[in-house]
């Protein structure tokens, strides 16, 4: 019966954890559609094609009908997942008489999970602000090009030079009457119109600000700007996906502590340190006072158990349930304050295991286990060194959208290299 539950709750987790990253996915689109929407809107001289506002409107309809459909399913397993979990006695012991109530206010530091709520809920509006922020900056950049375009003094100017994206990025060399003098200037060339020198063209510069031209089609907008708001735009996009993510999970967590309490225990943080493919964050070994034992992980946030690795057997308490379990340090690694990390069970609580004795260690093996780490490690060096430079060769071409599938791909192919890698080795040894 108990291995039915927990696969049962296994699958209900599943699927719940599976309707979360659809609705992100989905709320992601939304967001995405409605700030291309405003965008379009905000900017001076868009014109809309037929039907295109009828079709983002729609869009972004179905985007938040699916969003709202897989939040509302994540909650029906949710509560499903609740039922089967409701067994306290899987995870923790009996209640005590006090479980160290003295030593730390428990029930204080279980309305403390709630402001880790609030604190990620607020992290996420941060988030929004900063997208809102550079969808006004992407509006402001073509306000002001067509500003200056619209109300800019036109003159002819000639095309000096030609500067391609092959050495960085596309520049045209300009040179402009204003008044009964010439100016210079080095405009961007994005339109994919080409230029040769010596050609005629109409230069648009601000009368206040001769230094600020444009031509008619080359909006010559800060290259500045348009490599910070997509950088912005990124780093917007993953830190409110993660804080989406760390909101419901720590008010899971804090319902869940809620209704189980605390229980005092010793506790041991074993960090993942040798090498392999499957890298995973910290287990932390649990010995409850009545001799139950139980394994959890650190689950991913920036409670982070990996500093409180070196004191063994140390003083802590540990509530909730199944995948929405907090470990209560009594305080962290230089704060005074109790210290709250969010981890989940790897297993069930069970008594004691008498230990195994001790496999003695092969030096041949562990020779070729120490070669075969160093070459992976040459190995991983290389690859590297590679994708920086390639990125940097990409970088110079001013192939943009090339380089950020190069960094990305780059980045993650060594992930399923490196599995493949340790488990044809591991295979290697058990034969030998």
């Amino acid at each position: 019966m108990t291995l039915g539950m927990d696969r049962d709750a296994t699958k209900h987790r599943r699927w719940q954890n599976a309707f979360l990253a659809g609705g992100i996915v989905f709320g992601m689109a939304a967001l995405a559609d409605a700030a291309g929407t405003i965008y379009a809107l905000s900017a001076p001289g868009y014109v809309f094609e037929d039907g295109e506002l009828t079709g983002e409107i729609l869009v972004f309809a179905l985007a938040v009908a699916l969003m709202l459909g897989c939040v509302a399913l994540g909650r029906r397993h949710d509560r499903g997942r609740a039922a089967l979990v409701a067994e306290h006695g899987h995870w923790l012991p009996a209640p005590a008489e006090r479980d160290g109530q003295g030593q730390v206010d428990l029930d204080a530091e279980t309305a403390r999970l709630r402001t880790l709520v609030l604190r990620s809920v607020g992290l996420v509006l941060v988030w929004l602000a900063v997208l809102a922020g550079v969808v006004a900056g992407f509006v402001a950049m073509s306000a002001s090009a067509d500003h200056l375009l619209k109300s800019g003094a036109r003159v002819t100017g000639e095309v000096l030079g030609v500067h391609p994206q092959s050495r960085s990025e596309g520049t045209i060399h300009v040179a402009y009457p204003v008044g009964d003098r010439y100016r210079y200037a080095d405009i961007v060339w994005d339109s994919g119109r080409p230029y040769t020198q010596g050609q005629q063209i109409t230069v648009v510069y601000d009368k206040a600000d001769p230094t600020r031209v444009r031509t008619l089609d080359e909006t010559n907008d800060d290259p500045t700007l348009t490599w910070v708001l997509p950088m912005v735009t990124a780093a917007g996009g993953i830190g409110l996906v993660l804080s989406v993510i760390a909101a419901v999970n720590w008010r899971r967590r804090h319902r869940a502590v809620l209704a189980t309490g605390w229980r005092i225990a010793s506790v041991t943080v074993v960090p993942d340190k040798p090498m392999r493919s499957n890298r995973h964050l910290p287990d932390i070994h649990v010995d409850y006072r009545d001799g139950s034992r139980i394994t959890l992980r650190a689950a991913t946030s920036t409670h982070g158990a990996a500093p409180l690795k070196n004191e063994p057997n140390r003083r802590a308490w540990i509530g909730g349930t199944d995948r929405d379990m907090v470990v209560l340090f009594p305080h962290g690694r230089w704060s005074e304050p109790p210290y709250a990390v969010p981890a989940y069970a790897l297993n069930l609580r069970a008594a004691p295991q008498p230990a195994a004795a001790p496999v003695p260690e092969d030096p041949e093996q562990v020779a070729l286990v120490e070669r075969k780490v160093r070459w992976f490690m040459i190995a991983v060096f290389g690859w590297g060194v590679t994708l920086v430079a390639v990125s940097v060769l990409l970088l110079l071409l001013d192939l943009l959208w090339p380089m950020f599938f190069v960094v990305v791909v780059g980045s993650l192919a060594p992930i399923p290299l490196t599995r493949l890698y340790f488990r044809r080795m591991r295979a290697g040894l058990e034969e030998k």
